[in-house]
């Protein structure tokens, strides 16, 4: 995957131009097929992007209603079905009906 994107309002966004988040995810993570993802501060999907294809079902959540929408507006349609983007936070979405095997915080903290 490219480090940059086109949304559709023509922005261009860098993404990990030197691929250090990747790398690390990738080091944590070596092997996330089928496991239920849980990405708290998810922003406009940059580190989604990245592992989303190789997870199983992938809940991404973001207290900001701009980035969750830019999100949608970009995410590649072979992950549309796949990841399930919500406006909120942990607290104000409540508790989550299912139970997660990775949960992710990237700039969140």
């Amino acid at each position: 995957m490219s480090g940059r994107f086109r949304t559709d309002r023509g922005d261009l966004m860098q993404l990990d131009p030197e691929g250090n988040e990747t790398a690390v995810l990738d080091e944590l993570l070596p092997d996330i097929r089928g496991l239920h993802v849980l990405e708290i501060g998810c922003g406009d999907g940059r580190l989604t992007r990245r592992y989303a294809a190789r997870a199983g079902p992938v809940l991404a959540i973001d207290p900001d209603p701009a980035a969750i929408a830019t999100f949608r507006d970009t995410i590649p349609s072979t992950l549309r079905r796949h990841v399930d983007m919500r406006t909120g936070t942990i607290a104000t979405l409540g508790p989550p009906r299912r139970a997660f095997d990775v949960v992710l915080f990237a700039w969140s903290l």
